[in-house]
């Protein structure tokens, strides 16, 4: 098994959309209210009439070359940018930053100097 992507169910998918673009660097494929960052593997839907639970029990993160640079690019593109934790190395060993995204779901940028 392997997973395929993550898909996030939002009442605003123009708006979720939009923030994703500027995070991902990559125009959405759009498809009605589905809007799709193939190099992510990661979709923004609403589902219409469907209840959209705001749960917030999980977070999405993406690897980053640089993660100081991804913070200071998002910082300036995002005006009032959600940061819950700066830059910083966890105790884990990883070298990340925390942020939300407009509908509050939790995103992380975590350093992988190796990627192609």
């Amino acid at each position: 098994m392997k997973l395929c992507g993550v898909c996030i169910l939002t009442d605003n998918a123009p708006r979720l959309a939009a923030f994703y673009e500027i995070v991902l660097k990559e125009s959405p494929v759009v498809e009605g209210q589905h809007y799709g960052f193939d190099s992510a593997q990661l979709a923004v839907y609403n589902p219409g009439q469907v209840n959209v639970v705001n749960d917030k029990n999980m977070s999405l993160m993406f690897y980053a070359h640089d993660v100081l640079a991804e913070y200071d690019r998002l910082m300036q593109a995002i005006p009032g940018i959600g940061i819950t934790s700066p830059p910083e190395r966890r105790p884990w060993g990883a070298y990340s930053f925390w942020f939300l995204d407009p509908d509050g779901n939790t995103v992380s940028f975590i350093e992988k100097k190796d990627l192609p």
